[in-house]
């Protein structure tokens, strides 16, 4: 079976990510905003590459993860316009994207799997822009799924907060005492179970690779 197909940027986590999957990686702009970034400027990079990226071959298996680095937990009160643009309109942008390409670029029978941070519940505080994010990719993913199945395209997320989760958390203690595990263990690990024929009847579905920090 070909490599998986690896939608994001150049940062690191996305590099590590790539090789622990065996994937091709398709490098995306990082669409940082430039001032306050409120006339978009820099989206016309953006949609260039989704223009030429969306006419390169179909392939059967596309993660996607755009990521950029994680920045500091802020109460959302403490976040002016700047920063709100940078930590959700930018990166809701580049999901947009992404999620564009893996569309065209996933042949027919094929599966897409997004890869989120996502904070659990109990320990999302400062990280407002971040949560909003993952729910966008979560209402991203459904859309895709329904909009893709009759062609047998399943499309599903996974979350991890392996990059938003800083010891000591609050109790009650994780159920699982990797908590809140990694990216290239427990959440490459939920997201190679969502690219396998086995999973012939999961779509639209989120799985929150949190070792039980969610309880759902």
């Amino acid at each position: 079976m070909r490599s998986p197909l690896l939608i994001g940027t150049e940062h690191t986590s996305v590099a590590d990510l790539a090789a622990v999957l065996g994937a091709e990686a398709e490098v995306m702009p990082s669409a940082e905003a430039e001032g306050d970034g409120l006339d978009w400027t820099w989206a016309a990079a953006l949609e260039a590459w989704r223009a030429e990226a969306t006419a390169r071959p179909p392939v059967s298996r596309v993660v996607v993860a755009p990521w950029e680095p994680v920045a500091r937990p802020a109460p959302l009160v403490q976040l002016d316009l700047a920063d709100w643009v940078r930590r959700a309109e930018v990166a809701i942008a580049r999901w947009v994207a992404a999620f564009g390409v893996a569309k065209a670029r996933c042949a027919d029978g094929g599966a897409v799997v997004a890869l989120v941070d996502r904070a659990a519940p109990l320990d999302c505080a400062g990280w407002a822009a971040e949560t909003g994010v993952a729910d966008a990719v979560e209402a991203l993913v459904r859309s895709l799924a329904r909009s893709e199945g009759p062609r047998g395209v399943r499309v599903n997320a996974v979350t991890t907060p392996a990059r938003l989760t800083a010891l000591p958390v609050v109790d009650p203690a994780p159920p699982l005492a990797a908590f809140p595990g990694s990216v290239l263990l427990e959440a490459a690990g939920a997201v190679r179970l969502l690219l396998e024929p086995d999973a012939i009847g999961l779509t639209g579905t989120v799985v929150h690779a949190d070792c039980g920090r969610s309880w759902r």
